[in-house]
């Protein structure tokens, strides 16, 4: 297997180069109206544990930014965040106020208890296994005791660069799969506990992904 350092690297030059891309088809996926409740009862769900009213939030992979931008819409304060250069730019495209930034998940710049969630889609499966405990470790100590992470995994096997990803194929980006009582296990390590696992619909994505929610332990 390439360097697990690469494969980051990798993963993100891929999303630098398809942002403009990728961040359409996205749209589109979401502009269906089903697809696009889905999506938005999960962050309603989010943002109803936090039980804040005008919750801190912080969207790691905010991507082109549509999660950030209904989460401002429900009341939010998020920051935002991306390791791809080239997405963040596609977020600046959809959200004109809040502070959005380039930022490695494993190395967080921000203060202990920061924020009263952690909403986490579409990028902890591109962090390889054995950096997990420390994106976990570094998740927790950016949340509040009663704060609450958020995240979507994919359910599988193992761990690989894929030259054609299943999901939105163009370049190589790389992928961890987690059985649901490994992801939970990990948690448990890291010190959370698990509050709730909801998968999503397989036609949605045509893979097993399942969203998991969590607190500090």
């Amino acid at each position: 297997m390439n360097d697990k350092n690469d494969v980051v690297r990798i993963t993100r030059h891929t999303y630098d180069q398809m942002a403009c891309d990728y961040s359409s088809m996205v749209s589109e996926l979401v502009s269906d109206s089903w697809v696009g409740k889905f999506e938005q009862n999960l962050l309603d769900d989010f943002l109803s544990m936090t039980g804040a009213m005008n919750p801190h939030v912080l969207d790691i992979g905010c991507g082109n930014g549509k999660d950030t931008e209904y989460l401002r819409q429900r009341g939010a304060s998020v920051f935002s965040i991306d390791y791809s250069h080239g997405m963040l730019e596609e977020a600046r495209k959809r959200i004109n106020e809040g502070i959005i930034c380039q930022m490695d998940m494993r190395n967080l710049g921000f203060s202990d208890r920061a924020f009263d969630g952690v909403w986490a889609n579409g990028c902890i499966y591109h962090v390889p296994k054995n950096s997990l405990f420390l994106v976990l470790g570094e998740l927790l100590r950016v949340l509040t005791h009663s704060g609450i992470l958020s995240f979507n995994f994919k359910i599988g096997v193992g761990e690989q660069l894929e030259e054609v990803p299943r999901s939105f194929q163009r370049g190589p980006r790389f992928y961890a799969y987690y059985k649901v009582d490994e992801i939970e296990k990990s948690l448990r390590g890291a010190g959370f506990e698990i509050l709730r696992v909801q998968n999503y619909p397989k036609q949605i994505f045509n893979e097993e992904i399942a969203q998991i929610w969590a607190y500090p332990d």
